[in-house]
């Protein structure tokens, strides 16, 4: 009996596409930002689907901002909203709630920054800032491009905007990089 060489099945899956889709990319990476930011605090949260625009959202009272930009791009900016409750409930959490959420705001900003990184956007971070949740909820219903994310925590809905971001069909991979980590010191 004589070997032949195996020959490998025919796959009846369609070729793989050249350049894979980034559809999607964008939700996923500010929804894994903010269950990684909340559990860095000890507070569990299950993501949502991006609302549809023309659900009515109520923004929750504690809320905070930070506007960023990126190159030649419209600036931006994203919002953290969250009940009085969640930011009680969060390890390390001292001080004004105000304070607490600017930081929090702060460090969204700083996830989602580093993750769009890997697809060759730099955004520059400013200055967080205290948001009015009356006028978070109108610029929800006013602004058809702002993205709103939620999610459910124990003592209720966080919410998550952000407006500014490039489409994601502008997107493309770079590559993992070698940014700076959550603790990281960096002397300038």
């Amino acid at each position: 009996m004589r070997n032949l060489p195996r020959q490998k099945p025919a796959s009846s899956a369609p070729p793989l596409a050249v350049a894979p889709s980034l559809r999607g990319v964008i939700d996923g990476l500010v929804q894994g930002a903010l269950v990684e930011l909340l559990d860095a605090y000890g507070v569990a949260v299950a993501p949502q689907r991006r609302a549809a625009h023309d659900r009515a959202l109520t923004v929750p009272e504690v809320c905070a901002g930070a506007p960023f930009s990126s190159g030649n791009a419209k600036p931006g900016r994203v919002t953290l909203a969250m009940p009085a409750g969640v930011v009680e409930l969060m390890k390390g959490a001292t001080g004004l709630k105000a304070d607490w959420a600017r930081e929090l705001a702060n460090q969204l900003a700083g996830r989602i920054k580093n993750r769009l990184l890997q697809f060759g956007v730099r955004l520059e971070v400013g200055a967080p800032s205290m948001v009015d949740s009356n006028v978070l909820t109108r610029q929800i219903a006013s602004t058809p491009e702002m993205r709103v994310y939620g999610g459910r925590t124990l003592r209720g809905l966080v919410l998550v905007t952000i407006e500014g971001l490039p489409p994601e069909s502008e997107l493309h991979w770079v590559g993992r990089t070698n940014g700076a980590s959550e603790g990281d010191t960096i002397l300038f």
